[in-house]
């Protein structure tokens, strides 16, 4: 069996972006997401979430630990993007550079971009140090961390709220498909 780990990003305190349309932060409106990504295959995904104290650093090195711990074949973390500028639009997804983690930034970036249907801004690689990189290189597994809409832009939230099924199963078919290639 393989092993999904989900990773809401932020936590109960510090939780992220607001989304403009509804006043939903990254970590509430991610942790509904993550229960419905995992609603695909319960036996085999399992979320994640931060817990408070230590500090940043100390909260991506204990989450990951446990995704270790748990076995993940690979792991996703759950973003959303935003800007001073409420124009600005587009999902991306963020990579480590391996081979794995451009693989399933692959796989998951281009259904989730069909199933929003925003701008495409790709897949872009983060160093160890940069900022979100932490949470890419800490675990065993291909990790990538996902930024699919803008929450600052009422229509991609608008968007991203009517189509949260379709998005859901985008991370669930773009991670299987990485999992379970098709021999060529």
């Amino acid at each position: 069996m393989k092993r999904i780990a989900i990773v809401i990003g932020h936590n109960s305190k510090a939780q992220g972006a607001i989304r403009v349309l509804d006043g939903r932060t990254e970590f509430d409106w991610n942790g509904e997401l993550a229960e419905l990504i995992q609603a695909h295959d319960p036996d085999s995904i399992r979320v994640f979430r931060r817990e408070r104290g230590g500090g940043y650093s100390a909260e991506i090195d204990r989450v990951y630990a446990q995704v270790d711990a748990w076995g993940a074949d690979v792991s996703i973390e759950l973003h959303f993007n935003g800007s001073v500028n409420p124009k600005a639009n587009g999902g991306e997804t963020l990579s480590s550079g391996s081979k794995g983690s451009l693989a399933l930034a692959k796989e998951v970036r281009e259904r989730v971009s069909k199933a929003l249907g925003n701008a495409d801004r790709g897949v872009k690689t983060l160093g160890r140090k940069d900022r979100g990189g932490r949470s890419l290189w800490q675990g065993k597994a291909p990790a990538i961390l996902t930024e699919p809409y803008f929450g600052s832009n009422a229509a991609e939230c608008l968007t991203a709220q009517m189509n949260m099924d379709e998005l859901a199963e985008a991370y669930y078919r773009g991670a299987y498909a990485f999992l379970s290639p098709v021999p060529a």
